[in-house]
């Protein structure tokens, strides 16, 4: 399936369409529906939505789990209304990732760091923190977009299992890794005890990509960041982010909460950066708006070169 998605350039410009339609209300996005399926059991979520494609309107649901020990898999159904019904069923976690990976990267296009060194041209640095499927995708996109820009990982990972590249290092700390850099992600797994850190490892003006909802970077060290200097906070979707907020999954009265979102990244496509030093973190939190336009181009690619299992109907 992987061969099927589109370049990685191609991938954050469908997503930046799907994200300028929800923010714009052209798309209907509600959030996901979590499950309860008890307690310490894997998450799940029903996640529907209705976009126009590039060959017209799509709509569909994706069904995501995992979690808890278990690995996240699922579907996305997509369908054609008005034509053929159902079109077809695309596996969700490799698309997951790719499609999270965009996002970031939709992100970093309208929030590119605003560090002293960015807005002198000089040479950015980066930083991950993780080192899964997101780590490896998120390197293609950090790649495409801050080329040269060496990486320093921070992962309980062996350096044999993550996607370095010349230049890149492996941290000895979480503070290490966050040092001085430019552009930072954060992709630990959500059951990931919190790691303390320093104020003073992120420097103003750093573009943070969050896509661990709070794991990483709590509501408590936001509130520090934010009496430190300007922040801003943006997301993929404002009601998918105020029902995250709500359901004390971005912190809580004890570590923190997140603050509300300050705008959406459809919102902010084609706007000027900040002309200072503007701290941002784009906390997103995966909308299916997002999977249905990758799933619905896998699915022209598998048509085009006559692949896949045709189901009957």
């Amino acid at each position: 399936m992987i061969s099927l998605l589109p370049s990685i350039s191609e991938q954050i410009t469908l997503v930046e369409r799907a994200l300028r339609d929800v923010a714009r209300g052209a798309a209907h996005q509600p959030p996901k529906v979590p499950l309860d399926l008890g307690g310490g059991a894997p998450f799940a979520h029903a996640m529907p939505a209705a976009i126009d494609g590039l060959g017209g309107r799509v709509a569909g649901a994706k069904w995501i789990s995992g979690g808890g020990g278990a690995p996240i898999g699922g579907v996305v159904l997509v369908e054609r209304p008005g034509a053929s019904g159902l079109r077809g069923i695309v596996a969700a976690a490799a698309l997951t990732a790719a499609r999270t990976a965009a996002v970031s990267g939709a992100g970093l296009r309208v929030a590119p760091p605003t560090t002293d060194r960015a807005r002198a041209g000089g040479a950015l640095s980066a930083a991950i923190i993780g080192g899964g499927v997101q780590a490896v995708t998120h390197r293609a996109v950090l790649q495409l977009l801050a080329p040269g820009a060496p990486v320093a990982f921070y992962s309980h990972r062996a350096a044999s299992e993550l996607p370095l590249l010349p230049g890149d290092r492996v941290a000895s700390s979480i503070d290490d890794a966050l040092n001085g850099a430019d552009i930072i992600v954060t992709a630990v797994a959500f059951d990931t005890a919190p790691r303390e850190i320093t104020l003073d490892a992120i420097i103003p003006g750093a573009t943070l990509l969050v896509i661990d909802y709070a794991a990483t970077i709590s509501g408590a060290l936001v509130e520090a960041l934010r009496a430190r200097g300007a922040v801003r906070v943006i997301t993929d979707s404002a009601a998918q982010f105020d029902a995250t907020r709500a359901a004390g999954k971005l912190g809580s009265a004890l570590t923190g909460a997140w603050p509300a979102a300050d705008a959406q990244i459809g919102e902010l496509l084609g706007s000027a950066a900040p002309s200072g030093a503007v701290t941002t973190l784009v906390n997103h939190l995966g909308i299916s708006a997002c999977d249905l336009v990758l799933a619905d181009a896998i699915l022209t690619a598998a048509e085009e070169r006559g692949v896949g299992t045709l189901l009957p109907r």
